[in-house]
């Protein structure tokens, strides 16, 4: 069942007793926000300024708007030339400094893939099915990787780029198939589209070889982070790769590796497992990470979720030397992880959910207060997430009118709006000036997790307030704001027609197309998929605005002789051909099923010896 606010109407939801952003009404110039929503108007888009409506906002005169910014401009000249002054008269203490330098250290991934002895190897090219590169478009590559995407994913331990390329080509094509994507290699601008259908190939081939050694599980888990696009998110196959890796990793017993222990598994019984301790336990915890986060995102049951597995990680984790926010990260979803359990398996109780997410909410406040240094706004928005996964999860099942239900839009209404003020803060912050990416640019690094959550807190705003006639006024336009905000940063990030930044614009523009209405008596047509199921129920919705079928019926692949093999493609061994080593299966079975059931020791059991014998078939 779609949600209930399918008719077409008015772009703008709720009353709008104020039709101008706050910039146009400051400029005094007319304001086409409503006509334009969800996108900004076009003064604001053309500045690249945010467009935000609020009925309290007064115009600040031309000349008290100068007299400001000059007094601004002094305090920040004064307080540049006061910190001038002290540095010069104040020496640092060696403890402070050396204390500064080992939390920076800390910080930065504990990676080294070293670019040096790239050169070493002697080779100019490198070819994938055919598709060759040079090694300045590798070590461009590699250097992006290093700086922006291994951050969010620290399981690599010091490694060559040369070992890399010899000894882990599927990891080594990996990497680079996830940095063409996002970022323009000045060297080769088309380096993904050429490598795209070698690397699927490659891809296909290594994902279901056993066994699976330590860098091709680094590799499932890192293209699982950063998917190759799809043309639906139902073809996403990041949660089947997951499972491969997960699986693989409990198979080669990386989740008892230890590196205070030094545990190795037998390399002969599981086969080549590589790795140091640290890197091996680092991937284990990848594993949970990436299972973990999916599994939030999709709606599904985590694949790591025992007591016995929870407690194992919590325990490596204060014992391991992992970047702060990474671990940090680790331990939100441990404890998301640890009440998920709960939460769906006491399902319609509203005191055991009110209960359990009190306790949710605390254990995660209690992070930021155990844990300050590793503590960043990426970090903080990735909790915030977490929070409204959950509080959507009980809301989406709670009836209408409840008290704990109007807490929990309250609560979802701030973590939302928090979600996508940090993210629009981070998208329009100024780069340092030793930047060679833009901000755009550096936005596509992050992982696909980042965007399911910001979204997913769109899509909230849009059902519980922005298009919900039972929200006030002053909720639907702070919601409207910021999915002009969240509409903003997809919009700009979109680089192809239909690609997954567009898809999810047109999606929310869609949705805005939407008379408001009353969403208290509406319940997701797939409740069983947690807080994810406003997600789908408004892909639903949209397509139905769009006038497409909801559940488009499967077409049957018919058998035609197109399809079948031609017969001179196909094999016909010679049957008179004398191989007596080599006997087919069936008949073997059969011979020792008869020699068996007609042996003569059967009669002690009543059991004639001339039953009729096995014959082979056509089968079934």
């Amino acid at each position: 069942m779609p949600i209930p606010m399918a008719s077409s109407a008015p772009s703008w939801p709720g009353v709008r007793p104020v039709k101008t952003c706050t910039e146009c009404k400051q400029s005094k110039l007319r304001c086409d926000s409503k006509d334009r929503f969800p996108n900004p108007c076009t003064r604001c888009q053309a500045r690249n300024l945010t467009c935000t409506v609020d009925p309290s906002f007064r115009r600040t005169p031309a000349r008290k708007r100068l007299e400001a910014m000059s007094r601004e401009l002094r305090e920040l000249r004064d307080q540049r030339l006061a910190e001038a002054r002290a540095s010069s008269t104040t020496s640092p203490d060696p403890d402070t400094s050396r204390s500064q330098d080992s939390s920076i250290n800390a910080s930065q991934p504990s990676v080294t893939i070293l670019l040096d002895d790239f050169d070493l190897m002697g080779l100019e090219s490198f070819d994938l099915g055919g598709v060759v590169i040079n090694n300045h478009t590798v070590i461009e590559a590699f250097k992006y990787f290093t700086t922006y995407f291994h951050p969010h994913l620290p399981i690599l331990g010091p490694i060559s780029l040369k070992t890399i390329h010899q000894s882990h080509p599927f990891l080594f094509w990996t990497i680079i198939v996830v940095v063409a994507l996002r970022l323009p290699l000045a060297s080769d601008d088309t380096l993904f589209d050429r490598l795209h259908e070698p690397y699927l190939r490659m891809l296909r081939e290594e994902v279901l070889r056993a066994p699976m050694p330590l860098s091709k599980i680094q590799a499932l888990l890192i293209i699982c982070v950063w998917p190759l696009p799809v043309p639906h998110q139902r073809d996403d196959p990041s949660w089947l790769y997951c499972g491969i890796a997960v699986n693989a990793a409990l198979y080669m017993s990386l989740h008892r590796s230890s590196p205070r222990s030094g545990f190795t598994p037998s390399s002969h019984s599981v086969g080549p497992v590589g790795g140091s301790a640290r890197e091996r336990t680092n991937t284990w915890l990848g594993c949970f990470y990436v299972s973990t986060s999916l599994s939030m995102h999709l709606g599904l049951p985590p694949m790591i979720n025992t007591p016995s597995d929870l407690a194992a990680i919590r325990s490596t984790l204060s014992e391991n030397t992992l970047p702060r926010e990474f671990a940090i990260q680790l331990r939100v979803l441990l404890t998301l992880a640890g009440f998920t359990n709960v939460l769906v398996h006491n399902s319609n109780d509203g005191v055991i959910d009110s209960s359990v997410i009190q306790l949710l909410d605390g254990e995660l406040d209690t992070l930021k207060v155990t844990f300050p240094d590793g503590w960043t706004n990426m970090t903080d928005l990735g909790v915030l997430v977490v929070k409204m996964h959950v509080y959507t999860l009980v809301i989406t099942r709670s009836r209408s009118g409840t008290g704990a239900k109007e807490i929990l839009l309250k609560l979802g209404l701030a973590a939302a709006l928090r979600i996508i003020h940090l993210a629009n803060s981070r998208f329009h912050e100024r780069l340092d000036k030793n930047q060679t990416l833009t901000a755009a640019q550096r936005e596509k690094t992050l992982p696909k997790d980042y965007y399911r959550g910001l979204a997913f807190a769109t899509i909230f705003l849009l059902r519980y307030f922005s298009l919900n006639n039972n929200a006030n006024a002053e909720e639907q336009q702070l919601a409207a704001n910021h999915v002009i905000m969240a509409h903003t940063i997809f919009k700009t990030l979109a680089t192809r027609q239909r690609d997954e930044y567009d898809r999810a614009a047109s999606l929310f523009e869609t949705l805005c197309k939407q008379a408001p209405a009353s969403t208290d008596a509406s319940r997701p047509s797939l409740s069983d998929r947690m807080g994810v199921s406003i997600v789908l129920d408004a892909i639903d919705t949209a397509r139905e605005l769009r006038g497409f079928p909801i559940n488009p019926a499967v077409p049957e692949i018919a058998v035609t002789a197109e399809s079948l093999p031609r017969e001179n493609n196909v094999s016909h061994p010679d049957v008179f051909a004398g191989n007596t080593q080599v006997e087919e299966p069936w008949s073997s079975d059969l011979v020792f099923a008869n020699m068996f059931w007609g042996d003569p020791s059967w009669d002690i059991f009543n059991v004639p010896t001339d039953t009729p014998q096995f014959h082979s078939g056509h089968g079934l």
